[in-house]
């Protein structure tokens, strides 16, 4: 009887050993057995992994394991334009001024908009300001850090997420308790980013200029002698009253750091600064005035060229010009140092003149002066002696153009011919010098009978021709105002004719410019 009891327990325990090993050699990559009722797992498909498997668990991710290495493309920085990050890109820094961005790719640093439109669709590391603008954020947005919106809009879809609370700080409170803000916040978009200083939509605006114009008026009113001299010389050198003021307004920043720092200096700042708003002033209504009178003078009003009448007239079209986006920024930039010249000029002479007389109560012989000729050149000849230069008629602004129309022409067709428009400007320089110097005028000015004489009379070589070019564009650089200058000046001359010493004359019929 124990002797069965022991071969039952060895044959249990032979079948357990062997199942034992036949489960442990079983391969890994056949199906295990299934239960009545359970159905059968699938077998893995050749390439699967447990990856796989876990992004069939979790669908959201099965795109992201799929998805190719993002190309990084560095910061993104845009002004007065569009810009988009595509979603294979990767970017560090986005930053976008006066223009929308559309972000679907990850960004690693900061998104900056300022009077814009974002729309954000992906990952954004860091802060994310937007100033005067829209943000907009798509359903797979994800800021991780900062959130503002200045003055501006928040557009988010409820499956985008902001780990931080957004930060919205709003203008419209700040405008009903301090109303001017509304103001400059229009004129800086309907009139500063238009390059307008004059912005017609808004009434408000409109008594503003009015006021300015009252002020202009009440000074020409009070300050009768002052206005007339910055005139005077602002119409005998508008070169030198244009680079005076240049220069007055380039060095004015460090007069004051210098006068600040000297510790005494802060008692004369004040002064200083009047003074500096008073030329401002005094310049604008003698630039006004000016353009008033030469507009009266050219139609041949008298009424015009009265004072006061000439300075409205002045005014008036000076309006009209600030209200043109990018022209009325430009005219505003060259009359303000225009003016301001002038009135540095005027003051310049004015104590200079008082020096002077000063001077010559105490020596009478310094009163006198004394005619100084011409120096003569050895060698020079002229058809026509200086006194006679001198009588001859000077040529004004539409004749010179219609001389310079017609040399555009000729220069423009030969850089035509040869096919290279790049040369029209060396062409055009070296062709006025050439001409100038070889036989005193252009072939425009031969059709027209024009001719360039120094002032003194002599004829024009090389360095008063060279001169004379680079000088007109200058003229051409400051809207063409040199250029104009010929039709306002008493003595027909061009901004480019005061630099380098020349007037244009009419010669008399049958005198031969070949």
């Amino acid at each position: 009887m124990n002797q069965l009891h022991r071969n039952l327990r060895l044959l249990l325990t032979g079948g357990l050993l062997l199942q034992s090993i036949a489960c442990w050699g079983q391969r890994a990559d056949e199906p295990p057995a299934t239960t009545v009722g359970e159905p059968a797992a699938q077998p893995l498909a050749a390439g699967q992994n447990e990856r796989t498997e876990s992004t069939q668990q979790n669908p959201r991710n099965e795109s992201e394991a799929d998805k190719p290495n993002p190309r990084h493309v560095g910061d993104v920085v845009s002004v007065l334009n569009d810009a988009r990050v595509s979603e294979d890109e990767e970017v560090s820094d986005v930053v976008v001024v006066l223009g929308d961005v559309d972000v679907d790719g990850n960004v690693r640093g900061d998104v900056v908009v300022v009077a814009g439109r974002v729309n954000i669709n992906s990952t954004v590391d860091r802060d994310v300001t937007v100033v005067m603008g829209t943000l907009e954020l798509g359903p797979k947005a994800h800021l991780k850090h900062d959130v503002k919106v200045v003055g501006g809009e928040l557009k988010a879809d409820p499956a985008a997420r902001m780990d931080r609370k957004p930060v919205k700080i709003s203008l419209s409170k700040l405008e009903r308790k301090l109303p001017p803000l509304e103001g400059i916040r229009k004129w800086v978009f309907q009139g500063l980013i238009l390059a307008r200083p004059l912005p017609h939509q808004f009434g408000w605006w409109w008594w503003a200029a009015m006021a300015c114009a009252l002020v202009y008026v009440l000074i020409a009113a009070i300050f009768t002698r002052p206005i007339s001299a910055s005139v005077a010389a602002l119409e005998a050198k508008p070169v030198g009253s244009f680079f005076v003021g240049v220069l007055t307004f380039i060095l004015f920043g460090p007069l004051l750091l210098l006068l600040l720092a000297t510790g005494i200096g802060i008692v004369i700042i004040p002064v200083v600064l009047c003074g500096a708003i008073a030329a401002f002033l005094f310049g604008k209504v003698a630039v006004y005035r000016l353009v008033g009178q030469q507009i009266g003078k050219q139609i041949g009003a008298s009424v015009l060229q009265l004072p006061l009448v000439a300075l409205l007239v002045g005014i008036g079209l000076f309006y009209l010009l600030y209200m043109v986006p990018i022209l009325g920024f430009l005219v505003w930039g060259i009359v303000a140092p225009l003016g301001f010249g002038a009135v540095m000029l005027a003051f310049f002479r004015a104590f200079r003149s008082e020096g002077s007389s000063a001077n010559s109560v105490g020596n009478p012989a310094a009163a006198t002066t004394t005619a100084i000729a011409p120096p003569v050149i050895p060698g020079e000849t002229a058809a026509f002696s200086p006194m006679d230069i001198a009588l001859l008629p000077r040529a004004g602004f539409w004749i010179r153009f219609a001389a310079t129309f017609l040399d555009l022409l000729l220069v423009g067709a030969i850089s035509l011919v040869i096919h290279l428009p790049i040369f029209f400007p060396l062409a055009w320089f070296g062709y006025h010098v050439a001409m100038w110097v070889w036989k005193g005028t252009t072939i425009g000015g031969v059709v027209f009978g024009l001719k360039v004489f120094r002032r003194d009379g002599r004829k024009v070589d090389f360095a008063v021709a060279f001169v004379r070019s680079l000088a007109s564009i200058f003229s051409g650089l400051v809207l063409f105002i040199g250029f104009f200058w010929t039709g306002w000046n008493r003595e027909r001359l061009s901004w480019h004719d005061m630099i380098a010493g020349t007037i244009i004359v009419k010669m008399p019929k049958g005198v031969s410019l070949l």
